[in-house]
């Protein structure tokens, strides 16, 4: 049986420096979930403030186009995680925050429809910008970050507008919480998986 060889304080430094290493070069987000909620809720809130304008009864339908993107979402979350050889430490604590946003934004819808508010915006965009904020923190991706304080900045501006025109912020906040943090993702990891082949 060889004996191993005990590593020394600076070899053992080495190894762990070359696993993080490994391990962050493995690990990217794909950039896929943002630019899909950011499409969606830019597509629902731009289509809203359209309609003030058309009165089409059909378009008053369209947030239910949230509900369609959960399918999407889950086959992205699955495929995603089968494609990751590293699982980042902090990975759990992520999805049960986008969980509990999901979950939270169902009720709320739920809530709103029973006891509308004149304030919706400004509550959706403070909610949008909990888990964003948390993420740009979390993971030091300062464009989710930026988007989280654009969301509450947005969020105040909107008590403050009437309606239809906040339904421009809430489009506002989708694309800088999650649809321009998702294209930087995407080609962060586009431009990661060429080096890697």
């Amino acid at each position: 049986m060889e004996q191993e060889k005990e590593l020394t304080g600076q070899e053992s430094l080495e190894l762990i420096t070359r696993m993080i290493s490994r391990a962050r070069r493995d690990y990217y987000d794909t950039g896929l979930s943002g630019l899909l909620w950011g499409s969606v809720i830019t597509i629902c809130g731009l289509v809203t403030f359209a309609n003030y304008y058309l009165q089409w009864p059909a378009l008053d339908y369209i947030w239910f186009l949230t509900i369609a993107a959960v399918a999407p979402q889950v086959i992205i979350a699955i495929r995603e995680g089968r494609q990751r050889t590293h699982r980042a430490h902090d990975e759990p604590l992520m999805y049960g925050l986008w969980i509990s946003f999901g979950i939270s934004m169902f009720l709320l819808s739920f809530v709103l429809a029973i006891a509308p508010s004149t304030h919706e915006a400004a509550i959706f965009l403070t909610v949008y910008g909990i888990p964003t904020f948390t993420c740009g923190i979390g993971r030091n991706f300062k464009p989710m970050l930026y988007g989280a304080l654009a969301c509450w900045v947005f969020a105040i501006l909107s008590l403050f507008c009437p309606y239809p025109y906040v339904m421009l912020y809430i489009t506002a906040g989708a694309l800088v919480a999650w649809f321009i943090p998702g294209l930087i993702l995407r080609k962060r990891y586009l431009n990661a998986k060429q080096q890697h082949v």
